[in-house]
């Protein structure tokens, strides 16, 4: 069986084929019984440009029929279990292929899930990058594009979508004539109920043809959703299109389908005014599906979401920020990936990186969040930083020779760094000029297929005076990430205490270097230099100056004569992809009162700065932490609030040296219950503390002895699970006894009330998996909060309670179900790896390093590629007390399977990386801090 299409195979086929209509037809009837296959059905009506032989792609259990130009083939000879061979004659050709494919729960497919809220079972389809060949015989490539018309046999109680609006339905079984509901003779959208005569029965929803469209764009979704319904009017074309959000039934109640609805509409007001291009795929609706893989895709009229976007507890601004983000990216591929097209997998960034970059533009200018360059800054490059300065680097135009490299490929290059190249080319050629280029872009592609050179040229045709050219061979063929540093003189001289922030700058010289192996790479940065000095209790910008260049030095005369100041930050306003290295004198200022500056965006790229100096080994993890530890309580703004967080766990996790491990946690962990105490009743910081609280304290198993602050942290979990749901948490008594009966000092947080810190699902699962870890709570623990929380998220937070308690017989039992996942599903699959990799587990789970090199292989040969991701990442041995013995381990394993798939190579690269990484950072700690 061969499932790995390659390009050239690809090519091959598109310039043998050009293929006109798929009819598809479904019958997921079956989907609330135990079954596992289905059927589906489709004739494929296309052209050949000569007689020959071709394949068409379609992963089933069987194949029962396959019929070319009226001719019976015999199944048996021609399906290999993921591909159907057969002859074609030159030009119009018929082919009818039916198969039985199998429910999924690897979220690759057609996903089945039944919610343990109310046993009611959902099905949706996931089909990029090749995986609409899981549910219909297809071309599964983006380059033979077709229209689509589909047809869908369910429950009746079922709610069906597909990328265009349903025209009719037909119910099936006993009395179907005498039950069928009245279709729309206008072709309007049927996606009313099916009502309670047809209950017993199956309908058939038939949809409208699509638009010329790509294979793994398409969608299919069924099951009881419910949600809500509006209308959207293009201010210009004044056409009316359908809204729709969706999601299950035990979540209908916290969908705020107002904010989400708003946020699309404010969308889709802002693209179809910038890209000169009406909204295209008729209605849109949006619906948040279970265990999906993703955070969301692009299916034109029907994007699918992960409902772990529907927030059931508390979250903070961030996370409706984040939600905002994703819907604005996912609307941007309307235009971006959905109407223009990339030829292949190597193009991926043509969709990515601008629905990336276009995403957070529409976030700031079109939405409440007008600061959401913010997080960008800070956490969304962080992603691409850390993925640039792997071996396994590519350039944003990268080398896919298939599929499962394309899989891989969704990455933070092809997406971070994309997006951030994209806002330089807005500040290199001017953003009039770049919106000018993407609307001749769409106009002269639109429903066809793209390379890098046919933007390009767009933007060289609007931009002549620009030369793009040049451009996009120093930023888009290559890889690694640009260092930039600025050193400065002034009429002062620095001191011990370091430098005179008021003294006058007498020289400045910015350098770039490159982080790739091999040659030095200069490219062209257009970014703008700002210095930041006092203005009472704040840190605010005092002078700022545009600048050009692509040497490897050059003089910035502009700042000549201008103050000094406190800080001299490069990249100011974040015009550039570069990892900032702040000097000496700005970095003791950061260290110290980063928190007082002003403007959350400068403050954030600050912080990147700092950040990026700790992964590098250039400033002590200890000192970074110390900063972090200062910021809790003072910074308010949410995104900074939660990469900060990220980075400091990711510290204490792999970089802090295992001696001065207790002092750091004890540290973090003090400051954290101070900030606690005293954070504002009910705001985004008080909420997040709460839980930086939770997590730290899990981190605690690893301790030997008690500090205050760790039996504080214990005693703040234990209080959250003596709390009912809905129920303001209070202060904790400083009587509280640790498991020795010694008193627990008094703290900080023990003497003031949380005000306006409501218990709910989300804080008493953090609490109760803390207290696992730490050996304080047990299975019946667990049992019992389970029973309070049977949603779906409640049963995973309880499988990975379950594996995480720290027992040897648990372990073996969790690695034992994980190693051989069989039906799992891809997020319970995760969560039972969550639990048995938490901190706890250290010493009893040193016996499984040499299973996983064993099961390596068979990782990636049994399961399909999620699966095996999930097992290949999750499970791979960083927690291991030898961590030089697993870099050994890795390396011997990649040189004795010289021929191992590709992908699977480059996980194991990118994991030995970070584990070699940590070792280093470790080794330059000689003593505690």
């Amino acid at each position: 069986m061969t499932t790995n299409l390659t390009r050239d195979e690809a090519q091959s086929r598109s310039h043998l084929l050009k293929v006109k209509t798929y009819t598809v037809e479904l019958d997921v009837s079956n989907a609330e019984s135990d079954a596992d296959t289905y059927l589906s059905r489709t004739v494929v009506e296309f052209k050949a440009r000569a007689a020959a032989g071709t394949f068409i792609d379609i992963i089933a259990d069987s194949v029962s029929r396959v019929e070319i130009n009226g001719e019976e083939l015999s199944p048996a000879e021609v399906f290999d279990g993921a591909r159907v061979t057969f002859p074609v004659r030159e030009g119009k050709n018929s082919l009818t292929v039916e198969a039985r494919p199998r429910y999924s729960t690897s979220g690759e497919g057609l996903h089945r899930f039944t919610d343990p809220a109310d046993g009611k079972v959902y099905l949706y389809s996931q089909f990029e990058p090749t995986d609409a060949r899981r549910v219909f015989a297809n071309f599964d490539q983006p380059d033979l594009k077709a229209k689509f018309v589909f047809s869908v046999t369910a429950p009746a109680a079922f709610q069906v979508l597909s990328n265009q609006a349903e025209t009719s339905r037909e119910p099936v079984g006993s009395a179907a004539a005498d039950d069928a509901e009245a279709s729309p003779a206008d072709g309007s959208d049927a996606r009313s109920d099916a009502g309670p005569d047809t209950a017993d029965h199956a309908v058939t929803h038939y949809f409208a043809p699509t638009l010329k469209q790509s294979s793994y764009i398409t969608c299919i979704t069924a099951g009881p959703y419910e949600g809500a319904t509006d209308t959207w009017t293009d201010p210009v074309t004044g056409e009316t299109v359908d809204l729709g959000v969706w999601t299950r039934a035990s979540l209908v109640d916290h969908l705020d389908a107002a904010d989400i609805i708003g946020i699309t509409k404010a969308g889709l007001d802002f693209f179809s005014a910038e890209f000169d291009y009406p909204y295209p795929w008729g209605k849109y609706d949006q619906i948040f599906v279970p265990e999906y893989n993703l955070g969301a895709m692009e299916n034109p009229g029907l994007v699918t979401f992960t409902d772990s976007l529907i927030f059931r507890d508390k979250v903070t601004d961030a996370m409706y920020e984040s939600r905002a983000n994703v819907i604005l990216h996912e609307m941007a591929h309307m235009w971006f990936g959905d109407l223009v097209t990339m030829k292949w997998w190597d193009d991926l960034w043509l969709k990515e990186s601008f629905a990336d970059y276009m995403g957070g533009l529409a976030l700031a200018e079109a939405t409440r969040f007008t600061d959401g360059w913010v997080t960008f800054a800070l956490r969304r490059k962080a992603w691409a930083y850390m993925q640039d300065l792997y071996p396994t680097t590519h350039p944003i135009v990268a080398d896919i020779p298939d599929v499962e490299a394309a899989k891989l490929n969704f990455d933070g290059i092809t997406y971070a760094k994309g997006a951030s190249v994209l806002k330089q080319l807005v500040a290199f050629v001017g953003r009039e000029a770049f919106f000018a280029g993407s609307r001749l872009y769409f106009k002269r592609f639109a429903y066809g297929n793209t390379e890098l050179a046919d933007f390009l040229d767009c933007l060289a045709e609007v931009a002549p005076d620009r030369d793009i050219a040049g451009w996009a061979d120093a930023w888009l063929g290559t890889s690694g990430v640009s260092e930039l540093s600025l050193a400065l003189t002034t009429d002062a001289e620095t001191t011990a205490a370091g430098a005179d922030s008021r003294a006058s700058i007498t020289g400045a010289t910015i350098t770039q270097s490159d982080s790739a192996v091999g040659a030095r790479l200069l490219r062209p940065h257009t970014l703008e230099i700002a210095t930041l000095g006092r203005s009472g209790r704040d840190i605010v910008p005092i002078d700022s100056v545009k600048f050009d260049f692509s040497t490897e030095s050059a003089e910035v005369e502009q700042l000549i004569g201008r103050t000094r100041g406190e800080i001299a930050l490069l990249n100011f306003a974040d015009h550039d992809y570069a990892r900032v290295r702040l000097d000496e004198a700005s970095t003791e200022t950061a260290i110290t009162s980063v928190s007082r500056i002003a403007d959350p965006l400068s403050r954030a790229l600050v912080w990147s700065a700092l950040d990026n100096a700790v992964r590098d080994g250039l400033l002590p993890v200890q000192r970074y932490l110390t900063a972090y530890a200062r910021s809790l309580g003072k910074e308010s703004h949410a995104g900074i609030m939660a990469g900060l967080s990220q980075t400091a766990l990711l510290c204490l996790d792999e970089w802090v040296a295992e001696r001065n491990f207790e002092t750091a946690i004890s540290g973090l962990l003090g400051a954290a219950l101070d900030a606690l105490a005293t954070a504002k009743s009910g705001s985004d910081a008080q909420l997040h503390l709460a839980n930086l609280v939770l997590s730290l304290t899990s981190r605690t198993a690893r301790c030997i002895d008690d500090s205050p602050s760790i039996a504080m942290g214990r005693a703040f979990a234990t209080q959250v699970l003596a709390v009912p749901i809905g129920e303001e948490i209070e202060s904790m008594s400083p009587e509280v006894d640790d498991d020795d009966g010694a008193d627990v000092p008094e703290h900080a947080a023990a003497s003031l009330p949380f005000r306006g810190l409501i218990n709910d699902h989300a804080l008493r699962w953090n609490a109760m998996t803390a207290l696992v870890c730490l050996g304080w709570a047990d299975q019946t623990d667990i049992a019992r909060e389970t029973q309070l929380d049977q949603s779906s998220s409640g049963r995973l937070r309880a499988e990975t309670a379950n594996s995480a308690l720290p027992l040897p017989i648990v372990k073996m039992r969790a690695w034992e179900t994980v190693v051989d996942p069989g039906a799992l599903s891809n997020d319970v699959l995760t969560a039972i790896i969550s639990g048995f990799v938490a901190p706890a587990a250290l010493p009893i789970t040193e016996m499984y390093v040499d299973e996983y090199f064993e099961r390596l292989a068979g990782f990636w040969a049994d399961n399909s590629i999620e699966i095996a991701r999930r097992l290949v990442l999750g499970l791979y041995p960083k927690w291991s007390m030898d961590e030089e013995g697993v870099v050994e381990r890795t390396d011997a394993w990649l040189e004795e399977h010289p021929d191992a798939p590709s992908a699977l190579k480059r996980l194991l690269i990118e994991r030995r990386d970070d584990l070699a990484r940590a070792i280093y950072l470790k080794a330059r700690q000689t003593s505690r801090h």
